[in-house]
């Protein structure tokens, strides 16, 4: 009898639903052993797993999981931005109608100056909010 192979949906499904339960399994893992006064434990489990072995006090650490999530995203960004980058060049380069490509560009263009802008923004008021507390909790202000 031949074996029928599943979809891919149906197994990016399955292992959501196993990253989810193990996740689960780890947090309730974490509150009974630090309930039951076996924090030493959980934190010698952290250690091994979880840790960010870049934070200060973690020079004895192994982050297993850190490395690997950390692999996992500069690998990411190492492949999606070389492909967007050639997406779009090989899509504008295929645009034959100047005003096409002129109608095209002003909105790119826009559409950057505005998402700039907004961005420039959020970090002033973030800035501006994080000063305010440094003030506060400094004694310096009122």
């Amino acid at each position: 009898m031949e074996k029928k192979k599943s979809s891919l949906a149906v197994r990016m499904s399955i292992s959501l639903v196993c990253g989810l339960v193990a996740g689960l399994l780890l947090m309730f893992l974490r509150e009974n052993l630090n309930s039951t006064g076996k924090e030493a434990v959980w934190a010698t489990i952290n250690s091994i797993l979880f840790q960010d072995i870049t934070a200060a006090g973690a020079e004895k650490a192994l982050g297993i999981f850190y490395i690997i999530g950390q692999l996992f995203i500069r690998s990411l960004q190492l492949v999606i931005v070389p492909m967007v980058f050639t997406s779009i060049t090989l899509a504008i380069g295929q645009i034959s109608d100047t005003r096409t490509l002129g109608r095209i560009s002003v909105k790119t263009i826009a559409g950057f100056l505005i998402c700039s802008f907004f961005a420039l923004l959020g970090m002033r008021s973030r800035n501006h909010d994080l000063q305010c507390r440094c003030i506060q909790y400094s004694g310096g202000g009122s």
